[in-house]
């Protein structure tokens, strides 16, 4: 099982000079718990969760911040050919909850793996009697 075949392709994304509350408005139209970030580049600068704007709105309150001061960088990466049992690892390591998917050039971001996504592989595997 590969991350290719559980990550979800094309994520919603924002840029680094957004501003934090355009951010937290994304996240909470799309219902979303993590928003990678890309640079001028359009390659993965950073990762942002909800919980990080939470604490954004309160220490900034109405004041305008761009995303690329709040968001956690460096940001740690997978490939989509990677094993499922890698994107595990490094998520229970790293205490995340996601992994951007970049291309094996660099840091273009084909994708998104979450927690949820790594619940429904399990799922899969345990219906076809993996237990």
């Amino acid at each position: 099982m590969q991350v290719r075949d559980y990550m979800s392709p094309a994520p919603v994304t924002i840029e680094t000079g957004a501003d934090y509350q355009e951010a937290f408005s994304v996240m909470q139209e799309k219902n979303l718990h993590h928003l990678p970030v890309l640079d001028a580049t359009g390659n993965c600068a950073g990762l942002v969760a909800r919980r990080d704007l939470q604490l954004a709105a309160r220490c900034f309150q109405e004041a305008p911040v761009e995303i690329g001061e709040i968001m956690h960088k460096p940001v740690t990466t997978i490939t989509p050919d990677a094993d499922l049992g890698t994107a595990v690892a490094l998520m229970m390591d790293d205490h995340i909850g996601c992994l951007p998917v970049s291309d094996n050039g660099g840091g273009h971001l084909v994708g998104i793996i979450t927690e949820t996504d790594l619940l429904r592989a399990l799922q899969d595997l345990l219906a076809a009697g993996g237990r």
